[in-house]
């Protein structure tokens, strides 16, 4: 189980590029083969820029009313959905498109042919 889950992990760190409040502690977190990428650890508390080239499902602060978000590229749109115990809520946006996904604001900043960036941020109270 734990080499399932450390093969997980270097596929979705593969497959994202965050900016946020917290890149510059992750910044140093992994290097592949395919070149640098930065932890998804920045998008816990809800505040990043991520762009991904493929799905990538990770944890994040219960405060946001799930407990893990998974974003993936559909065509020329973005799904965006968090899980938890007995809570799902999702959205799917095109590019410019702005949505919310419990108390996350998101935002689709660009997609394109190979990979999408979102900015996320927790909703105001």
């Amino acid at each position: 189980m734990a080499t399932t889950c450390l093969a997980f992990a270097a596929t979705a760190l593969a497959a994202v590029v965050v900016s946020g409040a917290s890149v510059a502690a992750a910044s140093a977190s992994a290097a592949t083969s395919a070149g640098k990428t930065h932890d998804v650890s920045a998008c816990f508390d809800g505040k990043c820029k991520i762009t991904i080239t493929k799905p990538v499902s990770f944890p994040v602060s219960s405060t946001l009313g799930f407990t893990t978000l998974s974003i993936a590229r559909i065509g020329y749109t973005v799904e965006v959905k968090g899980t938890g115990p007995g809570v799902s809520s999702s959205t799917q946006l095109s590019a410019g498109g702005n949505g919310s996904v419990g108390a996350l604001t998101v935002r689709v900043l660009s997609i394109t042919q190979n990979s999408a960036t979102v900015r996320l941020a927790p909703s105001p109270r």
